[in-house]
């Protein structure tokens, strides 16, 4: 045990390196070799990390300093199988439960990448601003996968960013036969998995890992 203060690398640097060493050997783990993360508190921390990010990135980073009044309306993406994290999400960052879109599912409970399409298409010729798509892999309610790598080229042709809800299947990619079912998910910019949750780890314990840290770090 360490009697630190672990909350910046300033306060604890030990702590810090070995968070980031940590992250790095679960990245390997579940093959995401070269993507970099941090812990959180719970998935939903992390998925409100991303939505603030997608918030800013949509708003050329002026929501910080100006507000959000008078902004233009922004839209989240996702499907009715995401986690409730998702909406208190969009509420904390100030986009607003009006704002997050429930994207119609196949027959397998999976996104359906031509909705998405679709929805971002019809928001963008209403004069909203779309900011990022939210994609299940292993819904909390039942389980649902959604078409990963299918939902993430239609997210990247729209230029949005993505971030990837495993909290709980998560840890089931440390076997590498259940990849599939995440196939495609390495070019997503943000990703959380709980270790809490079958992999031994006490709560609290939540990656989040980032294809780029930047644009959150920012």
């Amino acid at each position: 045990a360490m009697a630190c203060q672990g909350m910046i690398w300033q306060t604890s640097p030990a702590a810090t390196e070995v968070e980031q060493v940590m992250v790095g050997w679960l990245a390997s783990a579940l093959g995401l070799a070269g993507m970099t993360g941090t812990i959180h508190d719970s998935a939903t921390t992390a998925t409100l990390s991303a939505g603030l990010t997608m918030r800013e990135r949509a708003l050329d980073w002026a929501g910080l300093t100006q507000g959000l009044s008078g902004m233009p309306r922004l839209r989240i993406y996702a499907s009715a199988e995401t986690h409730s994290s998702v909406d208190k999400a969009v509420r904390l960052a100030g986009i607003g439960q009006d704002n997050l879109v429930k994207v119609p599912t196949d027959a397998g409970l999976s996104m359906d990448p031509r909705a998405l399409a679709a929805a971002i298409a019809a928001d963008r010729a209403a004069g909203m601003r779309p900011a990022g798509v939210v994609l299940c892999a292993g819904g909390t309610s039942v389980g649902a996968f959604d078409r990963i790598a299918d939902c993430i080229a239609v997210a990247k042709a729209e230029n949005l960013p993505v971030h990837v809800d495993a909290a709980w299947a998560g840890s089931a990619m440390i076997c590498p036969e259940f990849r599939v079912l995440w196939a495609g998910v390495e070019a997503a910019d943000s990703i959380v998995f709980n270790p809490h949750k079958w992999l031994g780890a006490q709560f609290d314990c939540a990656v989040q890992f980032l294809r780029d840290p930047g644009p959150q770090v920012r």
